[in-house]
C-alpha cells in the first residue's frame, strides 16, 4: 500500500511540473522539480521504480522543451540540459542509495538469522553510560582495582547502568525464559548476587581490551544454576552495544565433579595402600631392635635380682638397651631421611607460564568464593631456575591463602599477582589481596612451623613456601595495613643474575 502510494505521489508530481513547465510562461529551470518525483520514487527502494521514475521524467523534460521551444539552441535549451543532468545525478544517487540499503538489509538479515538460529546464547548489551561514569571517575587503570576495593558501591552502580537490548533463543531457553522480555526484567536474579563476573568484565573494559572470558553460573528463572562458559566482546569507542556469548557446560561440569569424585577417592586409596605400607615396614624394621630391648632389660633384672647380683651381666644388658636404642633411632632417621621432599630440580623456567599454570589451578578454588585474579606480567623478562612444580605450588599457596582471607568479606574481592624485575636484578613477584590484612602481633610469626591465623589450620603452609623459596636461593616476605589487604613479595634468582655471580 505504501509503495502504492509512493508511485501514485511521484506520478502526479511529475505530470505536474511537466504542465507548469508547458504551459506557464516561467523561464527558470522547472524541469529540475523533476528530481523531486525521483526521490518519492526512490523511497519504495526498488530499482525498477526508481528508473521508471527517470526515464518517465527525461521524456517529460524534452517534450515539454519541444512543445515549447523550436529547435535553436539557446538560453532554454541550456535550462533543458540543466533539468537532465539534474535527473541524471539524482538518478545515479538513489540508484546507489538503493544499492547500499539493500545490502545492509541483507548483513542484518544475516545477522538477525545468526542470531536466532545459533544454539550459543547471545546477548545485546548497551554499556554507553558505563563507559561515561567511567570517565567521570578520572582515575587510571593501574589505580581503579584500589579505588573499587575502597568503593565498592560504586561496582553495584556501574552493573546496574547496563542495558540489555536483545536476547536469542538459546539463551532464553537455557535459563527457562518464555521470552526475551522476561529475561530482561530478570536481570538481577539471573546473574545472582555476586559481583565478581562483572568486576572483572569492568577491568577488562576499562583496560580497553577486545574481550573478556571466563567462567560462572547463571540462576535460571527455575532457580536452577546453571554453569556456563562467557566470551564478552567490547565495542569500540564509536559503537555502543557489546555482545556476550554464553555456552552452557552443565554436562561438562557434571563430568568434572565425577572425575574429581573419582580422583579423589583413588587419591585416598593409594593414601591408604601406601600408609598401610609404610606402616607395615616401620613395624618390622622397629620391632627388632624393640624386642632386642625388651630381652636385653629382662636379663639386666634378672641378674639385678639374683641373690648376689651379677653387675657384670647387668652392664652388658645395659649396653645392649643402649645399642638396640640406637639402632632403632638409626632406622627412624632413615624413614624421616626417605620420607623428605627429593632434591630441587634446576630446569630453565618462564615465570608467565607458571602463573598461568597456577592460575588454572586455583580458579576453581577462587570462583567458589566469587574472588577475581587479576595478573599483571612485565614482558620478556628473564627466565629462572629451579622446580616447576614446587615453584608453582608455592604460588598456589599464598593465592588460596589471600582468597581465603577474603571469602567473608563483602565487596569486591580482588587477588593481584605482579611480575617485574627488583633493583638487585632478581625476579618479583608480589601476591596482592583486598582482604582484611594480618594483625600487626602476628607478623612476625607468619612464617612460623605450626602458626595459624585461619581457624583449623595445621601452620605448616607459609613454613614449607619459605623453605621452597630459600631452597631456590630467594627470599619471601609479608606486609600489611590492617583493613588494606596483604602484601606477599617473592624475590627469584634470574638466571643471568647467577651467571654475574
Amino acid at each position: 500500500m505504501r509503495n502504492t502510494a509512493l508511485r501514485l505521489s511521484s506520478a502526479v508530481l511529475a505530470l505536474a511540473v511537466f504542465l507548469v513547465d508547458v504551459l506557464t510562461p516561467l523561464q527558470g529551470a522547472v524541469a529540475v522539480l523533476y528530481v523531486v518525483a525521483i526521490l518519492l520514487a526512490a523511497e519504495t527502494f526498488r530499482r525498477a521504480d526508481i528508473i521508471v521514475a527517470a526515464a518517465s521524467c527525461v521524456a517529460l523534460t524534452i517534450a515539454a522543451y519541444l512543445l515549447s521551444h523550436d529547435l535553436h539552441f539557446g538560453s532554454s535549451a541550456v535550462r533543458a540540459l540543466v533539468s537532465l543532468a539534474a535527473i541524471a545525478i539524482t538518478t545515479l544517487l538513489a540508484l546507489q542509495n538503493q544499492a547500499a540499503t539493500n545490502h545492509l538489509a541483507d548483513s542484518e538479515r544475516r545477522y538477525r538469522r545468526m542470531f536466532d538460529a545459533s544454539r550459543i546464547g547471545i546477548v545485546e548489551e548497551d554499556w554507553t553510560a558505563i563507559r561515561t561514569a567511567l570517565k567521570s571517575l578520572n582515575v587510571n587503570n593501574t589505580d581503579l582495582s584500589d579505588y573499587l576495593a575502597r568503593h565498592p558501591e560504586f561496582v553495584r552502580y556501574a552493573r546496574t547502568l547496563s542495558k540489555f537490548t536483545g536476547v536469542n533463543p538459546a539463551l532464553q531457553k537455557m535459563v527457562g525464559a518464555s521470552s526475551s522480555v522476561d529475561f530482561i526484567n530478570g536481570v538481577e536474579k539471573l546473574l545472582g548476587e555476586s559481583d565478581r563476573t562483572f568486576l572483572g568484565a569492568f577491568l577488562a573494559f576499562a583496560a580497553r581490551k577486545p574481550f573478556y572470558e571466563g567462567e560462572t553460573e547463571l540462576v535460571g528463572l527455575n532457580e536452577r544454576r546453571i554453569p556456563v562458559l562467557f566470551t564478552i566482546t567490547f565495542p569500540s569507542e564509536n559503537d555502543r552495544n557489546l555482545l556476550t556469548f554464553v555456552v552452557d557446560i552443565t554436562e561438562r561440569r557434571q563430568a568434572q565433579d565425577a572425575l574429581l569424585a573419582a580422583q579423589a577417592e583413588l587419591a585416598h586409596a593409594a593414601r591408604v595402600a601406601t600408609l598401610g605400607e609404610l606402616t607395615a615396614s616401620i613395624a618390622h624394621e622397629v620391632n627388632q631392635p624393640l624386642a632386642a630391648v625388651v630381652t636385653s632389660g629382662e636379663a639386666g633384672l634378672r641378674w639385678l635380682r639374683r641373690d648376689v647380683p651379677n653387675l657384670e651381666e647387668v652392664a652388658a644388658a645395659i649396653s645392649r638397651v643402649v645399642a638396640e636404642g640406637r639402632r632403632a633411632g638409626a632406622i627412624v632417621t632413615r624413614i624421616r631421611a626417605f620420607l623428605k621432599k627429593t632434591p630441587a630440580q634446576q630446569d630453565v623456567l618462564e615465570i608467565a607460564e607458571i602463573i598461568e599454570e597456577a592460575a588454572l589451578l586455583v580458579d576453581h578454588e577462587l570462583s567458589k568464593d566469587n574472588i577475581v585474579l587479576a595478573i599483571e606480567t612485565e614482558a620478556e623478562l628473564p627466565p629462572i631456575r629451579g622446580d616447576r612444580i614446587q615453584i608453582q605450588q608455592v604460588l598456589v599457596n599464598l593465592i588460596i591463602n589471600a582468597g581465603q582471607a577474603m571469602s567473608k568479606q563483602v565487596g569486591p574481592r580482588i587477588v593481584t599477582v605482579q611480575t617485574g624485575l627488583a633493583a638487585s636484578g632478581s625476579l618479583a613477584i608480589t601476591v596482592k589481596d583486598t582482604g582484611p590484612g594480618i594483625a600487626p602481633e602476628d607478623l612476625p610469626r607468619l612464617f612460623e612451623p605450626f602458626f595459624s591465623t585461619k581457624h583449623g589450620g595445621m601452620g605448616m603452609g607459609l613454613a614449607i613456601c619459605l623453605t621452597t623459596v630459600e631452597a631456590h636461593g630467594g627470599q619471601l616476605s609479608a606486609d600489611s595495613a590492617p583493613g588494606s589487604g596483604a602484601i606477599f613479595r617473592l624475590t627469584l634468582p634470574t638466571i643471568q643474575e647467577r651467571t654475574s655471580q
